[in-house]
């Protein structure tokens, strides 16, 4: 038999933390190991970033544990690995819930970002976009929006922006959103939107050029033909 394996070398703590972050993190810690073995239990750590004033997102959650955690059989979180969460989490800022209102404003042309958009043609879009939803997944959708009120039928105005507060207020689950945003995460969802704004901005641009192409063709022609003075 070889020698037994070396033990694990712990790595310090984040250097941008304080002595008093250090103090805060890790009775947040301690109180969620409720066995008391130095591990907190891997769906405790959106309530844990929450607690500390974080708002994250299940697409950021799978994104520390793939990035901080040995393998996907893992089910606990050491204490060293917690504060990497933490220093990647404030790296990241807390942008999803803007990026994904922008993408919302973009989908349902809300080109003022009032916060309502008619729901017939924000739905005309996720059944176009990514991965479609379906009728059947949209009855979901609507079913949530009428709910929380943020859905009115006899107009058909949707308050969009209150309905993603709603459902990010209802993240608690560690392994995915509240709401499927047409089977794509958060930020897949705000990208997918602004490229498509870009794709539009591009056409209309292209097609103004055209257009001014074509004026001058047609003025350097009658210039030719004596019409009008070069």
């Amino acid at each position: 038999m070889g020698p037994p394996p070396k033990p694990k070398k712990i790595p310090p703590p984040p250097a941008c933390f304080s002595p008093d972050d250090l103090v805060r993190f890790k009775e947040m810690f301690k109180a969620h190991d409720e066995e008391n073995i130095e591990k907190v239990k891997l769906q405790d750590i959106p309530l844990m970033l929450r607690k500390l004033g974080f708002n994250p997102k299940g697409e950021e959650i799978r994104q520390l544990f793939q990035q901080f955690l040995e393998d996907d059989l893992v089910d606990t979180v050491e204490y060293h690995e917690w504060l990497f969460m933490i220093e990647a989490k404030m790296g990241w800022g807390d942008d999803f819930e803007m990026a994904v209102t922008k993408a919302f404003a973009a989908l349902g042309h809300d080109d003022e970002e009032t916060g309502v958009a008619d729901l017939e043609l924000l739905k005309e879009e996720l059944m176009q976009w990514g991965e479609p939803l379906t009728d059947i997944e949209f009855v979901d959708f609507l079913r949530l929006a009428t709910k929380d009120k943020t859905y009115n039928p006899e107009d058909g105005k949707f308050n969009y922006v209150k309905f993603i507060e709603n459902m990010n207020n209802k993240d608690e689950k560690f392994f995915k959103e509240p709401i499927n945003f047409f089977k794509l995460d958060q930020k897949t969802l705000a990208e997918m939107a602004m490229k498509k704004v870009q794709e539009e901005k591009e056409e209309q641009a292209k097609m103004e050029n055209e257009r001014l192409a074509r004026e001058e063709a047609k003025r350097q022609k009658m210039i030719s033909q004596g019409l009008i003075p070069s």
